[in-house]
């Protein structure tokens, strides 16, 4: 019996250090030695991830804000020296300083930089198969996408509407915060205080153009001039 036992405990030994740990052990220990091994902790649950940023934000409670920091804020002095520019059916007159630029999607026809002090910003000219609505249903729309400081809506849209031959030019001005969707459809929203919203409507050539800023008021107010000039100068060629 003695020699049983003994050659048991080398038996457990020589397995131990083969397995090299005590996962085969405690296998062993269960089979060969009749004691009930311990079965391990199960693992604690993992704590779900804070949420941050301000739950109270447009779209999704839980989407943080965004807002986006100046790029390349720069003093300009406008030269008011023009060239032309030719989009897609549309001329128009450009000041100098507007660098134009390859669109950066499928959906526009043109892209813009303007320089200013709060910050460049992007004029994109888009034109969708099918119309994209007429001027008064996307004027709606782009109102939507403003609030006040307060977050209270903002005060009608200044538009003005001229007709040029065929053609029905509607600007639009919007000043407020911008709490448009990030990408179209987005839950998550920025919110951009001191913004402004220059628009220009085409219609009457087919399916409606859309001149659109929205950027820093400092940069847009710049430009203001310059822009409502732009506009006057649309026309079908």
């Amino acid at each position: 019996l003695f020699l049983h036992r003994r050659f048991d405990r080398q038996r457990i030994g020589f397995a131990h250090r083969m397995d090299g740990g005590a996962g085969f052990h405690s296998h062993l220990d269960q089979n060969a030695c009749g004691h009930q091994a311990a079965a391990p902790a199960p693992d604690a649950p993992k704590p779900m991830p804070a949420i941050t940023g301000n739950p109270g934000a447009p779209g999704d409670p839980h989407a943080p804000p965004t807002t986006r920091a100046p790029i390349n804020p720069q003093e300009v002095t406008p030269s008011g020296q023009l060239r032309p520019e030719k989009i897609e059916g549309i001329n128009a007159q450009v000041p100098n300083e507007w660098t134009r630029k390859p669109p950066s999607n499928g959906m526009r026809l043109a892209e813009f930089t303007l320089p200013g002090p709060g910050g460049e910003v992007t004029l994109v000219v888009s034109r969708f198969a099918g119309g994209g609505g007429d001027a008064a249903s996307n004027v709606n729309r782009w109102q939507t996408q403003f609030t006040k400081p307060d977050g209270s809506p903002v005060d009608a849209a200044r538009t003005k509407t001229d007709v040029r031959g065929s053609l029905t030019v509607t600007t639009v001005d919007i000043v407020g915060t911008n709490v448009a969707a990030v990408t179209p459809g987005s839950p998550e929203r920025y919110h951009e205080p001191d913004s402004r919203l220059l628009g220009v409507i085409v219609e009457g050539a087919g399916d409606p153009y859309f001149f659109k800023l929205v950027g820093p008021a400092k940069t847009l107010d710049l430009w203001e001039p310059a822009f409502r000039s732009f506009a006057d100068s649309l026309a079908a060629g």
